[in-house]
């Protein structure tokens, strides 16, 4: 058992103790002009236009985006980072985030990767979860077929069976060697269908212990109700369940369909609803011990969470954050004792921009979150100048 210490989210020697002075310099120009929307919004509409024809703007992204918020270009590359991560008490969730593809090939390719992250997870025991997106195996538009409960083509059918096979060699493949495997959320109009595909999965293999974790988006009205089915489904049924809890990412393009398509918007109308859900849900998977990632960049929720967490909680749930950001609250944790890891994007450079574009733009729409993480490092940077540091180190 882990001796826990009391956090204090501030201690920005701690949070940044493994970044040099130069590092910090870099984290600190990338942050601030993320937090301009308008420099934001041109750069990110000139680095897509020059991907889609080809300029050469490799070293532009690897030097900036790709190299704040990504672990390498394959598994091994990010070797180094989880070592380093691994140093200072936290945990990594190799994350391949090739995004946009929708022919068989990239998606067998994608399952083919996947799986080989799974055999080197189970040998490394600082990675803490495999993680995979079902749209990065199964096309989208199958998918949103599917939760509609369309009648499909007789080679739709072969394609979705493709799609279970894909589904099962991953669950398997975790079993087999005991590695924890999440799927990660989606849009509302293609999630039932995961959800319900997902949970048949976890039947099979969450007999013993929970092995598949669904994630749980708490923007969504209904997040706490879903949640709430879902674990009362598997007591029912004898199987164990776990879950990754996280607001949500697609609050814009789910509040714009809903608008275009004239159907109630399935998004809380406020931020302080959605955090009294994901603190609701919280609480809620604490109390009944169930196996919980608690995903989140929101220092109260976590705060909460820690005031909650019983000394069984702490064998089965732990806390995660984006590589790149909220090092203030990971490093924080982890030097307290607590579980905790970083979600740890790679993949090939040109295959991860639109990623990492995501990224950017998400950053410039939760400006709070980057003034945060600015503060932060200019603190560390004046502390550091203060202390004598050589800021060219």
């Amino acid at each position: 058992m882990k001796t826990l210490h009391t956090i204090n989210f501030s201690d920005t020697a701690i949070a940044f103790a493994s970044k040099s002075t130069k590092e910090l310099k870099h984290m600190k120009f990338l942050f601030r002009t993320m937090a301009w929307s308008k420099i934001t919004n041109i750069s990110v509409s000139f680095l897509k236009f020059a991907l889609k024809y080809h300029f050469p703007i490799k070293n532009i992204v690897r030097n900036t985006l790709f190299k704040q918020f990504c672990g390498g270009e394959t598994y091994w590359e990010c070797g180094t980072t989880m070592e380093k991560l691994h140093a200072s008490g936290i945990f990594s969730i190799p994350d391949y985030s090739v995004e946009g593809k929708e022919d068989e090939a990239s998606f067998n390719q994608t399952v083919k990767e996947l799986v080989k992250g799974i055999e080197l997870a189970a040998g490394l025991p600082m990675v803490s979860f495999s993680v995979f997106k079902m749209s990065g195996i199964a096309r989208f538009a199958l998918l949103e077929k599917i939760q509609r409960g369309e009648q499909l083509s007789a080679d739709e059918s072969k394609e979705f069976d493709r799609v279970k096979e894909r589904v099962t060699r991953l669950c398997f493949e975790a079993e087999t060697h005991n590695v924890r495997l999440m799927v990660d959320a989606e849009e509302t109009w293609i999630q039932t269908a995961i959800d319900v595909l997902y949970v048949g999965y976890m039947k099979r293999f969450n007999a013993q212990r929970p092995i598949l974790f669904l994630t749980i988006q708490l923007y969504r009205k209904d997040g706490l109700e879903r949640l709430k089915n879902m674990y009362a489904q598997a007591q029912k049924e004898g199987y164990h369940i776990g879950f990754k809890l996280v607001r949500g990412a697609y609050m814009e393009k789910e509040r714009a369909r809903a608008n275009e398509l004239k159907y109630p918007s399935p998004i809380n109308d406020t931020k302080e609803q959605t955090d009294a859900l994901y603190n609701q849900a919280v609480s809620f998977c604490l109390h009944e011990d169930i196996a919980t990632c608690i995903a989140t960049h929101n220092q109260l929720s976590i705060e909460r969470a820690v005031r909650e967490m019983d000394p069984k909680d702490q064998q089965i749930s732990g806390f995660a954050q984006l590589y790149g950001m909220g090092d203030f609250l990971s490093y924080n944790l982890a030097h307290a004792g607590y579980n905790v890891s970083k979600y740890l994007p790679y993949g090939p450079l040109r295959e991860v921009m639109p990623y990492l574009f995501r990224r950017a733009e998400e950053n410039k729409s939760i400006t709070g979150e980057t003034t945060r993480e600015l503060f932060f490092i200019e603190k560390e940077l004046k502390r550091r100048k203060a202390a004598g540091f050589k800021l060219k180190a």
